[in-house]
């Protein structure tokens, strides 16, 4: 089977929960014998032309065109300008290899341009996923509600346009109702390599330790989390560390809290996350964020909001899904992992279980190549 791959980037040629969910694609449809049609961008300081990060056996089923993402001066709504220029440029890189392709798989606006043009090249189905549609959930952020005016009508368009699209579960699913006919939906979630899975659950030791991973913006509820952190009794034994980039104005001055910056080497992230125990993901819109699913595999429980397709992930079993972000439930449940260390233990285990189970990325490309295969004889006896 050859399947075009439209993506802006793939991990660690860039850096993103969608750059590292097309890194994982490509490599499993190579490592299944597809031939991949890569169309990526390049904003590191790698060659990615020589795809250095896949081995030599998946090379010989990728075709790699690096196509530039056109990065402008700044104005507001500049990333949608740039994506749909981005779009045109892989348009023209893909139009004369489309009587050669089974089949399109688009992530976010990549296949914009061939959309608009899908009449007239009669191309070969077009799968587009979207991953969170964070721009339909509610961000407390006057920018963000502004922006989203913009990009909801144009991924809506985007959406109706493509054949399939992907929904991670949950939430996501009925957002993406209101936009199309249910069988038009595919349900795949995300996931990660097996070799995230940790060997062993480490023991919760007398401090309990938290950990935060992301970058500073609204939706990721930073400020709710640092008034959880504060609120906390001077008597409760715990740590936080976090890493991302944090402003110096958003940072904690305490003895418990350690700050790591961004961190790039996904061994680097492993290690601080297997010295912890819970991971506290606080936000008010997400898709299936994958910093969750590594967590787990590495045997953390997980506090987080249900928002987008989190609650495919986390339950009573394995963590605590929150309403919403607010400061005394994000407490609360950070206070019950620190004075349950029985019941923490059981869901530290119960998380890596459950990403074995039904969250590597082996298992989901098959479902995926499944879904594909099932998509070209509906469309052959049509």
């Amino acid at each position: 089977m050859k399947i075009a791959l439209l993506t802006d980037g793939i991990y660690p040629y860039a850096i993103g929960g969608m750059q590292k969910h097309s890194f994982q694609l490509a490599k499993e449809l190579a490592g299944n014998k597809c031939t991949v049609y890569l169309f990526h961008c390049n904003e590191s300081s790698f060659d990615a032309s020589k795809l250095e990060f896949f081995t030599e056996e998946e090379r010989k089923y990728i075709k790699s065109f690096v196509i530039p993402f056109p990065h402008k001066t700044y104005f507001p709504l500049h990333y949608l300008y740039e994506s749909h220029l981005y779009s045109k440029f892989i348009y023209e890189a893909l139009t004369p290899h489309l009587p050669e392709i089974d089949f399109v798989f688009a992530q976010g606006f990549c296949a914009w341009e061939l959309l608009k043009h899908k009449k007239e090249v009669k191309p070969p189905p077009i799968l587009v996923h979207f991953h969170g549609l964070e721009m339909f959930q509610n961000i407390p952020s006057i920018k963000a509600k502004l922006t989203n005016i913009f990009l909801k009508p144009a991924v809506k368009k985007n959406i109706q346009l493509a054949d399939y699209t992907i929904s991670f579960g949950g939430k996501i699913t009925t957002m993406l109702q209101s936009i199309v006919p249910k069988e038009k939906i595919w349900e795949i979630p995300g996931s990660i390599d097996k070799l995230w899975l940790s060997e062993n659950t480490m023991p919760v030791k007398d401090a309990v330790r938290f950990v935060f991973v992301g970058r500073y913006e609204r939706r990721k509820g930073l400020p709710e989390l640092n008034k959880a952190i504060n609120t906390l009794s001077s008597s409760a034994k715990f740590s936080f560390e976090f890493i991302g980039d944090i402003p110096d104005s958003h940072k904690i001055n305490s003895s418990s809290v350690k700050y790591h910056s961004k961190v790039t080497s996904e061994d680097k992230v492993k290690e601080i996350l297997s010295n912890n125990d819970v991971l506290v993901c606080p936000s008010f819109a997400e898709g299936m964020p994958i910093v969750i699913m590594e967590a787990m595999a590495q045997s953390l429980a997980i506090i987080a909001t249900d928002v987008g397709s989190v609650s495919t992930l986390v339950n009573e079993q394995n963590g605590w899904l929150l309403k919403s972000p607010d400061p005394s439930a994000i407490s609360n449940a950070m206070l019950d992992a620190i004075n349950n260390k029985e019941s923490l233990s059981s869901k530290k285990e119960n998380s890596r279980k459950k990403i074995a189970k039904g969250f590597l990325t082996e298992q989901v490309t098959k479902n995926l190549l499944e879904k594909i295969e099932a998509s070209k004889k509906i469309l052959s006896s049509n």
